[in-house]
Order: structure tokens, then sequence, then C-alpha cells
């Protein structure tokens, strides 16, 4: 699984542009980078997006310590439980094809749900079943922020990005698991990660240093527009 140089550079800008996105608002990098990474190697998806994912997750939650708080979501760790089993078990039977219909189709929803706003309470069903939601979408495609942050948006910015950056650490490392258990995750993945982590590391930073001159909103709709393209782009490949 060779990889040239020019695959590699789009693969390490692809996974430092969605790491900015994800440390303005909250989430992204998957969003962001996942569809891309599917076009250039599908066998990056999703282990290579849920290792650089975790390492971005830890530097955030150090960045935003000072508003981490994970009261009030242990359900959506009870429902990461369940949620993960259901997802290694597809992870044995899903071909490329599956892969990419499942992508597109998760970067739709998560698409549709911003866009329209959709008002759900953070109960503690909800939460249940955010987490059971995204460890399915996580684990099987890398793209596990959606969910969450749909029951979690009444948070202000920081406070999301950072009750966010705390349960992906938990959440990643669940689904590398589940991922290595089901030959989705090697000692390829972990080197691509490798290389490509400095770079997510410094567009985390660079993020930090903009937050304050760039609304959210501004990159959480251009993210909407690149997304609804990128989803579309995935479903017809699988279709195809």
């Amino acid at each position: 699984m060779a990889l040239s140089a020019e695959e590699l550079v789009l693969i390490v800008l692809a996974l430092s542009a969605g790491a900015f996105v994800q440390s303005l608002i909250g989430f992204g990098l998957a969003i962001v980078s996942a569809p891309i990474l599917m076009f250039i190697d599908p066998s990056l998806v999703p282990a290579a997006v849920t290792l650089v994912t975790l390492g971005l997750a830890i530097v955030n939650t150090w960045q935003y310590r000072s508003q981490l708080s994970l009261k009030g979501i242990g359900w959506a760790f009870v429902g990461r439980i369940p949620g993960t089993f259901v997802a290694s078990a597809l992870l044995f039977y899903l071909s490329v094809n599956a892969l990419e219909l499942l992508m597109g189709i998760a970067v739709l929803i998560a698409v549709v749900a911003s866009i329209f706003k959709f008002a759900v309470e953070p109960n503690n069903r909800n939460m249940f079943w955010a987490g059971f939601a995204a460890a399915i979408m996580g684990t099987t495609t890398g793209i596990g922020g959606p969910p969450m942050a749909l029951v979690l948006q009444k948070l202000d910015v920081v406070r999301l990005r950072a009750t966010l950056a705390g349960y992906f650490i938990f959440s990643c490392a669940i689904s590398l698991g589940a991922q290595a258990l089901a030959g989705y995750f090697t000692l390829w993945h972990l080197k691509v990660s490798l290389i490509s982590l400095p770079f997510v590391l410094l567009s985390s930073v660079l993020a930090l240093r903009l937050a304050p001159f760039v609304r959210a909103e501004w990159v959480r709709y251009g993210l909407l527009i690149l997304c609804g393209f990128a989803g579309i782009a995935l479903l017809s490949k699988g279709l195809a």
C-alpha cells in the first residue's frame, strides 16, 4: 500500500484542513478529510482518520481544558458501547462501495442536521442514542462528531469544542480497538497518521490563534457547502 509523494501531500493537506475546522467549531476533521481520503485510497478510511482525530482531540482538550466538563454526557458513553459492537460487525461485511455509500449518507445527514438545526434536547435518552449513532458512524467511516454535536448544539462554542474534544478521546480509542479487530487498523495506518500529525497539530495551533478573528458561522457555512458536494460525490461513486 505504497503512496506517492503527491498522494501523501494531499492526505496531509486534507487532514490539516479538517483539523483547522475542528479546532474552530468542535468537529469537522473527519467530515472534511474522510471523503478526500476515500478518493485517494479507500483503505485509509476509517483508521487513519480516527487516529489523527484522537491525536487532535488530546491537543484540543488541553487547549480548552478550562472549559472542559463531561457532566451530563455519561449516557453517550453508555450508548457508545453497543454501537461499537454493531459497527464492528458491519466492518467485517462492508465492501468498498458500501463504505462509500455509508460515508456519503453520513456526510449528507450531518449537512442536513446542521442546516436545519433540529432541536434535540440533551436528555439521557437522546445522549444514549447520540452515542450509539456516533459509535456506528465513527467506527465505520471515521465521521462520529455530528450526532454528538447535534445534542450539544445549545452549548456556547468554546464549551462545545472542549466537550467534544474530551468525548473524542474516549470514542476514538474505542473505535480504533474495533477497527483493529476487524483488520482495518494496521501499522501502515499508524505510519501515515504519524507523518500527518505534526502538520495537523500546527493547523490546530493556527486555528486557536485565529479563533478570535474568525467567525465560526463562516467556517460552518463553508463546511456545509464542501460537505454537500463531497457527500453527493461519494454516493455517486458508491452507486457506480
